[in-house]
């Protein structure tokens, strides 16, 4: 379902692309085209745009509008070297247990490819270039990956007056170092862009672009509802410790440098 989405999200930006540029080559014979190739790197949702491609088209000397497709990757990451905390829970014969955790070094990370769709105004000088509008995301393998050392936990049952610090049929003790990965579904990202910066020409079709860029979304590619880092759960001849990633929301963002290469010409 969702690649079905997207290759129709795809269909009809590539026709609504190809109308605009039809219908500005015909009130513009001297519009000015140019092709952009570049790199780029932000943070701190880092992102590493791997050479994407935009269009421009300039009906005005100065003013013009761009489309393209951009491939990023993503990444954002929590870290905690000493976690530690306790909570309360009730067991099966509903008395209080009290539970105390150590964790060392746990770290949480979340990566993604953003595939995104561009619709920018622009506007360009001999040495000055920006451009602003919305961009378009399309996440592409979601994921989380947990890592944590030493963890272990404790208990005390104040009914009893007694602590425990081992007992692993009921998650309590030392549990050692552990990873895993957790998949999440995200949805469309609607980002505002803007991008800036020098222009230097090389010849008469071809510039180098330096910039600084900006995305911000308005809106969230996840939304979860999940339980506590630590989380205790019992079942009927025992209990268990589950350590879970702390990812509940997610609306990125990012700011960085930009490079181009420029081909242009006029029409």
């Amino acid at each position: 379902m969702e690649n079905t989405h997207i290759k129709v999200l795809k269909k009809h930006y590539i026709f609504a692309l190809f109308s605009i540029l039809h219908s500005q080559f015909s009130i513009s014979h001297a519009a000015h085209y140019e092709f952009d190739i570049y790199y780029g790197i932000g943070a701190p949702d880092f992102s590493f745009n791997n050479a994407p491609l935009s269009i421009s088209i300039y009906p005005w000397e100065h003013f013009g509008f761009s489309g393209g497709i951009e491939y990023s990757k993503r990444k954002k990451s929590n870290s905690n070297e000493n976690m530690r905390g306790s909570m309360a829970v009730i067991d099966s014969d509903n008395d209080e247990v009290s539970f105390d955790y150590t964790m060392d070094k746990y770290k949480d990370e979340l990566s993604t490819q953003l595939l995104s769709i561009p619709v920018l105004l622009k506007f360009r000088s001999k040495w000055f270039y920006s451009s602003a509008g919305v961009k378009i995301g399309i996440p592409q393998n979601v994921k989380v990956k947990v890592s944590y050392e030493n963890f272990k936990t404790e208990a005390y049952l104040p009914h009893l007056n007694i602590g425990i610090d081992s007992l692993p049929q009921m998650g309590i003790g030392k549990f050692g170092d552990d990873s895993f990965t957790t998949h999440i579904s995200a949805k469309l990202l609607f980002l505002l862009a803007f991008e800036s910066g020098i222009r230097i020409n090389l010849s008469k079709n071809f510039a180098l672009l330096f910039g600084a860029f900006i995305d911000y979304s308005v809106n969230k590619g996840f939304d979860r509802g999940l339980p506590n880092v630590i989380e205790w759960v019992e079942y009927t001849d025992g209990a268990m410790v589950n350590v879970n990633d702390g990812w509940r929301e997610w609306k990125p963002w990012s700011a960085g440098g930009v490079a181009k290469l420029q081909f242009g010409f006029k029409r």
